[in-house]
């Protein structure tokens, strides 16, 4: 039963703490383990790693592949210029390339529509992007005062997140985004992930 079970499961995991091939290895195992698996279909580097060759990572990679461990590789977080080198390093060393992306987009970060979404859908790559909620900007319970962050949000907890969505431009969307929203008798979250989610480019979305 357990059997079956696993295989109508798509496990997707990462490696967060730099893209060496020996932390590849070693965080790929500490996943399984955590996992009870001896496999995951989809393993994604977190974060571009500027201290380790692109080369070098997929290298690791390709050899988790090869040993079953892996079925496709990805990435978290990558630019389109660090996807396409990506590319270009698997095409000239003959390793597996990237077959999913998660970048963040929602419409309050909607910058991967402007490169990575292309750049994806040329090449066939998948797009799952994270965030479609803006870490909950997008549900309009903030304002631009900072001291008003309800306590327990992603945004007291982290609050390095208003630096990056605490614009003025985007208080502007929400308020235009509540108006649509009551209008049309919709929630605003709802709104807001049918954005995110009904761009040709996005293969699914990631909450």
């Amino acid at each position: 039963r357990d059997r079956n079970c696993r295989d109508e499961i798509t496990l997707c995991t990462k490696v967060s703490t730099g893209a060496g091939p020996e932390n590849i290895k070693k965080a790929l195992a500490a996943s399984l383990e955590r996992l009870r698996t001896d496999h995951v279909e989809i393993y994604k580097i977190h974060s571009p790693d500027t201290k380790v060759p692109i080369s070098e990572s997929l290298s690791a990679l390709t050899d988790e592949v090869n040993a079953g461990r892996i079925g496709l590789i990805g990435g978290s977080n990558y630019s389109a210029n660090q996807i396409r080198e990506a590319l270009d390093a698997s095409a000239s060393g003959g390793y597996p390339r990237f077959e999913i992306m998660q970048p963040p987009c929602s419409l309050a970060l909607p910058d991967a529509e402007e490169d990575i979404f292309p750049l994806c859908d040329e090449e066939g790559i998948a797009v799952t992007p994270f965030s479609p909620l803006a870490a909950g900007f997008l549900v309009g319970k903030y304002t631009p005062d900072r001291s008003r962050i309800p306590r327990g949000t992603r945004f007291h907890i982290s609050p390095s997140h208003a630096d990056i969505y605490f614009t003025e431009r985007n208080f502007r969307v929400v308020a235009r985004l509540k108006a649509l929203a009551d209008e049309m008798g919709v929630p605003m979250v709802g709104l807001a992930m049918a954005w995110a989610m009904t761009h040709p480019a996005v293969t699914s979305v990631l909450v």
